[in-house]
């Protein structure tokens, strides 16, 4: 069951710790790259982008604790 079936990417100030808290939980790392964050003056500024995926056993436990994590944001 290590087939991903579902994929987050997280690119802002907190990505990278969001993205190990998924990779210490099993997920796979998919992709790390930059993203334009903003052009300001001319200049490009990047952030650093990472893609996790997970499997369907993850995605489950993603989806009946995700509701959870989004009021702690609030």
């Amino acid at each position: 069951m290590n087939e991903i079936v579902f994929t987050l990417e997280f690119d802002d100030d907190g990505a990278g710790s969001r993205a190990n808290g998924y990779l210490e939980k099993g997920w796979k790392l998919i992709h790390v790259g930059t993203k334009v964050a903003d052009i300001y003056n001319g200049q490009i500024y990047y952030n650093t982008a990472y893609v996790v995926g997970a499997n369907q056993e993850q995605y489950k436990a993603y989806l009946e604790e995700e509701p959870k994590s989004l009021l702690d944001d609030i």
